[in-house]
């Protein structure tokens, strides 16, 4: 394949995205004390534009970080981002290497990273499959920030996104699952468990997208006895949001050899989006420009801004 035509076409695929990242519905929620904040709620900054916070969950001493752009102001209607690191890693990892923060500055959304709790002494997210055994509840937990930001700042409620690295992908799905209050999710290198499978009741349309690669050892894009193939992944979101069963498909072929899958499925319902990008060698990584010609931090905001918790976003 031509990569120069590859490539323009992409850069046309990507403008043509982030068209989309100030428009959108305008539910606004000012901050209200409808619902309590934690009376042990405990916030201090941690650095420019960023707070770290505490509270008490289920009887669970719990942490997350909020990156509010400099733009933000009770006009702004500012969607809301969570990122969720992966199995063993931290919210300040995820914080540096998503990197995030350019773009929430361009754009004017709110930065949740959410820190997971301990299981056996490892960092994790409670998803069924290797965290069988888990009894923290990370749904509610979730919920419980989303109403701690509705308090304190003004979001736009129609426009709250979740993404996440590895077991902090599988949270993502977790969440579309079994929460109302998402209008997207994009999972890096993370899947579904058999738990999350059996358990998942989404309650609207909601908008997917998956990065994945097929070197992924860690994370098998074939799937295991406790994580569902990317293929099923991608098979029970298309019935669940009733798209057509085949793809577009643009193939950009690198120099190295490999090449990026870029699969868009058309005609869902509210017109939701259900998106798959696959690298042919990468791993078990958040990739980015530098190390695999992709990066999925633009890529997930340029996939959140066409839509909100209504669908696509006009």
């Amino acid at each position: 394949m031509n990569n120069v035509k590859v490539c323009s076409s992409l850069l046309i695929i990507i403008f043509l995205s982030a068209c989309g990242g100030g428009g959108g519905s305008s539910a606004s929620i000012a901050p209200s004390p409808d619902t309590q904040n934690p009376s042990d709620l405990a916030c201090a900054s941690y650095q420019t534009n960023t707070r770290k916070c505490s509270f008490t969950h289920n009887g669970v001493f719990r942490e997350y970080y909020v990156y509010t752009p400099s733009s933000y102001s009770p006009s702004s209607n500012a969607p809301l981002l969570f990122v969720f690191h992966g199995y063993g890693g931290s919210a300040t990892n995820i914080l540096y290497y998503s990197d995030f923060k350019n773009s929430a500055d361009q754009d004017g959304y709110i930065l949740v990273y959410p820190q997971g709790s301990l299981l056996n002494g490892v960092t994790h997210w409670n998803v069924g499959g290797w965290t069988v055994g888990s009894t923290v509840d990370d749904v509610s937990f979730t919920e419980d920030i989303i109403d701690i930001m509705t308090n304190e700042y003004y979001i736009n409620t129609d426009r709250i996104y979740s993404t996440g690295m590895s077991n902090g992908g599988y949270m993502s799905f977790g969440l579309a699952c079994n929460s109302s209050k998402f209008a997207a999710i994009a999972s890096v290198t993370g899947s579904m468990t058999p738990e999350i499978d059996n358990n998942c009741a989404p309650d609207h349309p909601i908008s997917i997208l998956q990065i994945h690669g097929l070197a992924d050892n860690t994370v098998p894009y074939d799937g295991a006895s406790w994580s569902l193939s990317i293929p099923a992944v991608m098979e029970y979101w298309l019935t669940s949001n009733s798209c057509d069963p085949e793809p577009l498909s643009v193939i950009a072929d690198l120099e190295d050899g490999s090449y990026i899958l870029f699969d868009s499925y058309q005609n869902c319902s509210n017109n939701v989006g259900v998106e798959l990008i696959l690298h042919s060698t990468m791993g078990h990584t958040w990739p980015s420009i530098d190390n695999h010609s992709l990066s999925a931090t633009e890529q997930i905001w340029a996939f959140f801004a066409k839509y909100d918790i209504n669908g696509a976003i006009n």
